[in-house]
C-alpha cells in the first residue's frame, strides 16, 4: 500500500506540473491576439477603405455611362431639330434639348468631382497599403518568437502527460479510479498526509481513531470525511 501511496503522490506531483504548464500554454494566445490585434486592425481600415474606393469607381462608371447615353440622346434631339416643321415643334424641341444638355452636363460635373475624390482614396488606399506591409514585417519577428515558445510549451506539456500516463498505467484499477474522483471534485488537492495529532492535512479536521490507525498501518485507501481528500500517514 505503501507503493500505491508513493505512486498517487508522484501524480498528484505530476497533475500540478501538468496544470502550471497549461496555465504557461494559455498564456500564448492573449499575447498573440494582443500582438497582432494592431495589424488586424489596420488590415480592416485598408480593406474598408478599398470597398469604399470600390464603390466610388462603380458609380463614377454610372454616372460616365448616364452622360454617355444623355449625350447620345442629346445629339438624337439636335439631329431630330433640323426636322421640326414650325415654330412650336421648334420650341419643344429646343426645350427637350436644354433639359437632356443640362441633365448630361450635372452628370459629367458629378463625375468630375467624385474621380476627384477617387484619385485622393487611392493615394490614401496607396499608402495604408504601405503602412500595413510595414507592420506585418515588424510584426513577424515577433509572432514567430511567440509561436516558437508556445510549440515549446505545448511540448513540455505533451512530455508530461505522457509520463502521467506511464505512471498511471502501473497504478490499479481501484487507486487510480479513486483518485480521479477525488480531483474531479471541488478540489485539485487528491491527496494529504495525516499530522501527528492525527487530523487531515488538507482541512485539518480529526480522523477517527480506528481509521487514523488503519492509514498509519497502510490497511487501504482512506478518504477524508471532512474534505474527501486520500490521506496517507507520513513515516
Amino acid at each position: 500500500m505503501r507503493e500505491t501511496y508513493e505512486a498517487l503522490i508522484g501524480l498528484q506531483e505530476l497533475d500540478a506540473e501538468i496544470d502550471e504548464a497549461r496555465g504557461v500554454l494559455a498564456e500564448f494566445q492573449p499575447k498573440l491576439d494582443d500582438l497582432e490585434a494592431p495589424v488586424e486592425a489596420k488590415g480592416k481600415e485598408v480593406e474598408a477603405v478599398r470597398g469604399r474606393l470600390n464603390e466610388m469607381k462603380a458609380e463614377l462608371r454610372r454616372l460616365e455611362r448616364a452622360a454617355e447615353e444623355k449625350r447620345a440622346t442629346l445629339k438624337k434631339y439636335e439631329d431630330r431639330m433640323a426636322r421640326v416643321r414650325n415654330a412650336r415643334e421648334e420650341a419643344a424641341a429646343r426645350t427637350e434639348i436644354d433639359l437632356v444638355r443640362h441633365a448630361a452636363e450635372a452628370d459629367e460635373d458629378d463625375a468630375v468631382a467624385l474621380m476627384e475624390q477617387v484619385v485622393k482614396l487611392e493615394l490614401k488606399l496607396d499608402e495604408m497599403e504601405k503602412d500595413l506591409t510595414k507592420a506585418r514585417q515588424e510584426l513577424e519577428p515577433k509572432r514567430a518568437e511567440l509561436l516558437a515558445a508556445q510549440q515549446e510549451a505545448q511540448q513540455a506539456l505533451d512530455v508530461l502527460k505522457d509520463k502521467r500516463e506511464n505512471r498511471r498505467v502501473r497504478l490499479d484499477n481501484r487507486a487510480i479510479g479513486l483518485y480521479d474522483r477525488v480531483r474531479s471534485g471541488r478540489t485539485r488537492v487528491v491527496l494529504a498526509h495525516l499530522t501527528k495529532d492525527g487530523a487531515c492535512g488538507h482541512c485539518f479536521s480529526m480522523i477517527p481513531i480506528q481509521q487514523q490507525n488503519e492509514i498509519r498501518e497502510d490497511r487501504g485507501l482512506h478518504r477524508c470525511e471532512a474534505c474527501g481528500v486520500i490521506l496517507y500517514a507520513d513515516d
